[in-house]
Parts: C-alpha cells; structure tokens; sequence
C-alpha cells in the first residue's frame, strides 16, 4: 500500500511539474553525442537483452563516454559487457533517488536512453537529469509523458527482447550486426571455477548442467523435478559425463528428488555453492545446458556452448529465446493447451 501510495505522489508531482517545465525535444540528428546515459534496470534476462542495444551504441559511438544505470543486484551483468563504461548502481528509495539526481546531473548526458526499468520512478530520474533528450518505448511506463523521444512499437509483445531495444537505439542511428547477448567471462574467473570443480572431482568439460527454475514469482515457467530425473537418467545411461544441478535456494528440495531419483551416478548439487558470476564462468565449460526460461538461461546463451532452452508457451521463444545464433542453441516450446489462446 505504502508503495503505491509514493507512485501515486510521484506520478501527480511530476505530472504537474512536466506541464510548468515542459521538454524541449532537441534534434536527436544534430547532437554531437559525447556522453550516453543508458537505464538498464530491469531483471537478469532483460539486462542480458539490453547488453546487445548497449554494443550497437559502441559501435556507432566509439569515442562516446557511455554510462549505464543498473540495478545494484545486475551490477556484474553490467561489468561483464566491454562495451558498457562506467557504472552507476541503483537501489529503490527515496533518499537514493535524489542522491541519483546529483550524481547523473554531473555525467552531463547529452542523450538518455531508457532501454528497461521493473521501478517506475526510474523515468523520473530520467526526466530529473534532462528532459530535452530521453528517449524510450512508452508502452514500458505509465510516466509516458515524461519522455520527449518517444519510439512507437505498436508490436512490442510480438517482438523479441533483442529487438525491442534495438529499436529504441536506432532513434540514435545505432545498429549492429551482432545480434548475440554480450557476456564475457574473465580469464581468472573460468580458472577459479574450473579449479573449484577440479578439487570436488569434476571436469565441467564433460559436464551436463541443469538450471532447476527461475524466481519464485515465475514458477510457471519451470519444468517439473520428475521430468529433470527422466531426462537425467537417459543421459547418464548413454554418456560419460557428469550431471550439475543449479538453481536458487528454493530449488534445494527439487533437487535432492533429482539426485536420489539417479541412484550411483555422478550428480551434483551446486545450488548455494557458486555465485551468478561463478554460474557464468562454469558454463563457458560446459557443452550443454539444460534451462527453463530463466536469468541463467540467458547467460548460457552468452557463454555456454550450446542451450536447450524449454520455454513455457505464455512467454514464447519467439520473444525470450536465442536470437541470433543460428543453430547453436536448441529450443522446446511448449504448446497451448487445444483451444486455449497463448496469455502474453
């Protein structure tokens, strides 16, 4: 209730306040763009999206001083892109926003591009910093109004993560060829872990990793633990390899099912074990991982060999799978139900 009673004040303030200071929309054409500030504020998967919109403004602006906005908790997503700057971590609160406030003013951004935030109030601070130049997708935000580069995407549902904000970018006469998320593992990263595994007695070179599922606000899209100890077993029956589960902490129980399901054979929780960076660093190991549509399945899509990714049909390959890679990675999309249309 507190929560949505602060959006409430935030959203008549800065109502108000954009009809008594109005933007001035500068000509994107014309702005000799030195300094970018990018708001990629979103979860794993969408951090990992944006990092492609993020490498065509590399591209198109390599002198450019490029700046992200990140959540604090998708900070070393942001850390792993060579074409990201500096990075400027955001934590939700009152005091941090106008802490923000100061702290962007004095990037002086010639541009902002919002390419996604979960917070509302992120669009705020935009507008806070320079409201003559933001420029973003408002179907993302009830503060719409508030952006004086709107980028129309009629079929933004339809379209895939990779797209959407490449579309936005494009505003800017950013493109790329490279369509792939951007993700790259330090050197002493895969060493550490590869030594981790090392001394519990497992080379991640023949290692098979199953994510368990994502969140706990999407268990819909998980696949169940019997399914996981059925796929388990006919892979271990048929190959020499180790099987590595991994997961967050609500996935301990579903994978102690799946370990006493594969009797005397080599299976192995990681789960509590490994941090999402040392999870990245793994999988640039290991040939295959197995994923649901999870933060971790993104980064397999970056780093590992190849993903078979088992998407749910309410949020389709079609906008979450991989794009760009060919044949790397493999999909199984689960169908609708007969009759029943695709929720989205």
């Amino acid at each position: 209730m507190w929560n949505k009673f602060v959006i409430f004040c935030f959203y008549a303030f800065f109502r108000l306040w954009a009809r008594l200071f109005p933007a001035r929309p500068v000509s994107l054409s014309r702005l000799k763009l030195e300094r970018i500030l990018v708001f990629s504020a979103a979860g794993i998967g969408d951090t990992l999206t944006d990092s492609v919109a993020i490498g065509a403004l590399r591209e198109a602006y390599p002198l450019a001083r490029i700046t992200v906005v990140t959540h604090t908790r998708r900070a070393m997503l942001v850390e792993h892109n060579p074409c990201a700057g500096s990075i400027v971590r955001y934590r939700k609160s009152l005091l941090q926003f106008f802490r923000l406030v100061k702290k962007l003013r004095a990037v002086h951004p010639d541009a902002i591009v919002m390419l996604r935030g979960n917070d509302p109030d992120l669009w705020p601070l935009a507008y806070m910093v320079n409201r003559h130049a933001i420029v973003s997708c408002p179907v993302m935000t009830r503060f719409k109004f508030l952006i004086s580069h709107p980028v129309e995407i009629p079929d933004w549902d339809l379209t895939h993560g990779v797209e959407q904000t490449l579309q936005i970018v494009r505003a800017l006469d950013a493109e790329t060829e490279n369509k792939k998320l951007i993700y790259e593992v330090k050197e002493w990263e895969a060493n550490a872990v590869f030594e981790k595994a090392g001394e519990m007695g497992i080379d991640l070179r023949q290692s098979v990793v199953f994510q368990l599922g994502g969140g706990r606000r999407s268990t819909w899209r998980d696949w169940p633990a019997v399914y996981y100890a059925e796929l388990g077993n006919l892979l271990l029956q048929n190959y020499n390899v180790t099987l590595i589960l991994t997961g967050g902490p609500e996935h301990e129980e579903k994978a102690r099912f799946v370990i006493e399901s594969i009797p005397n054979q080599p299976v192995v929780s990681m789960i509590g074990r490994l941090s999402l960076d040392e999870v990245a660093a793994m999988l640039s190991w290991c040939p295959i991982l197995v994923s649901t549509d999870t933060g971790v399945m993104h980064i397999g899509f970056a780093v590992c060999r190849s993903v078979l990714a088992l998407i749910h049909c309410n949020n389709p390959a079609s906008r979450v799978g991989p794009y760009g890679y060919d044949d790397q990675h493999r999909v199984a999309q689960v169908e609708p139900p007969p009759g029943e249309p695709v929720s989205i």
